[in-house]
């Protein structure tokens, strides 16, 4: 009688106990740099958000950058979304496109025109550099008010204290030659710091660093992120990996290259120390080509669908966990 009534209240004592809710797990996501292919940052990051996972912090590289300040400032991806492209559909973003890579006659053709035209001018810029580097007065060829203007119309004026979410900005003190991670201060300065080109843009003084972007050496910041996280470490990877060419003709052209392969070695180096990586395929959007904004927002969310749904059955690990009990 006894032990018929000890089940009997085990039993029904059970069955009150309410059931645990399911726990978010939680991430901290790399944002790599990769130009206008980093906006498929956007998309991912909405992706992972609708399969279950928080990010508690970014961390940015470059463009990777401002897409994480822009999402730890407004915690909505699809107003993050709205908001970059009505910029990138203003008139104040094609004058300056048009100031930095100067225009064309010829028919918009994805095969040629613009992009041929865009990129003779990058070759150009870069080659004018090099050769009145000794003879240069200032510190780059571009004047800080053109990525300003980006920077203040996608960013609001605020702390990093006063986001809503946490973010870490990387990017390379000129002056000591270190990695150097931002986590205090002006985010529009932090970002403007991280997206200066070396030799494009001037670099940025803060608290008596020269900070400039580090992406042109280490685009992807994985092993920063790594160093966060407590559940989850995601890298979105938008860089591109070097196809064969038959010949360099110029001694830009092997200087280019050799950087080229550099940044990518240790880019796919990096890529291991995240959990997670997602890698949407934009082989065919060059760093400077900004004209389809929401078709590179939609590969990077169908790249990170596609990579959290195998990475699950991979493991077996559910991307929603169980609280333990008390």
């Amino acid at each position: 009688m006894k032990l018929t009534n000890f089940l009997r209240n085990r039993t029904a004592k059970g069955q009150n106990e309410p059931m645990q809710a399911p726990r978010m797990r939680r991430a901290v996501i790399a944002l790599g740099g990769g130009g206008a292919r980093g906006l498929a940052h956007l998309g991912a990051i909405q992706a992972i958000g609708e399969a279950g996972i928080r990010i508690e912090r970014f961390v940015g590289v470059s463009l990777g950058a401002m897409v994480g300040a822009m999402c730890a400032a407004e915690p909505s991806a699809p107003k993050v979304q709205a908001q970059a492209l009505e910029f990138l559909s203003s008139e104040a973003f094609s004058r300056d496109q048009r100031r930095l890579f100067g225009s064309t006659k010829q028919p918009m053709d994805d095969s040629q025109s613009t992009l041929i035209a865009w990129y003779n001018r990058v070759k150009h810029l870069y080659s004018a550099h090099r050769r009145l580097t000794r003879a240069a007065t200032t510190r780059s060829l571009l004047p800080s008010e053109l990525l300003a203007a980006a920077v203040d119309a996608l960013i609001p004026d605020r702390q990093f204290s006063d986001l809503p979410r946490s973010l870490s900005i990387v990017a390379v003190d000129l002056r000591s030659g270190h990695r150097v991670v931002i986590e205090n201060g002006s985010v529009r300065q932090a970002v403007l710091a991280s997206m200066a080109i070396p030799g494009i843009f001037p670099p940025v003084d803060i608290d008596g660093m020269l900070l400039a972007d580090i992406g042109v050496i280490d685009s992807l910041p994985s092993i920063v992120a790594k160093t966060y996280a407590s559940d989850l470490s995601i890298a979105v990877d938008v860089g591109q990996y070097p196809n064969r060419v038959e010949d360099c003709t110029t001694a830009l052209d092997v200087m280019m290259r050799m950087q080229d392969i550099g940044e990518r070695m240790m880019r796919r180096e990096k890529r291991e120390a995240s959990d997670i990586v997602i890698c949407p395929q934009l082989d065919s959007i060059e760093w400077f080509d900004f004209r389809k904004p929401l078709w590179i927002i939609e590969r990077g969310h169908a790249a990170a669908h596609q990579k959290l749904k195998a990475w699950r059955a991979e493991t077996r690990r559910p991307l929603e966990t169980r609280r333990p009990p008390p």
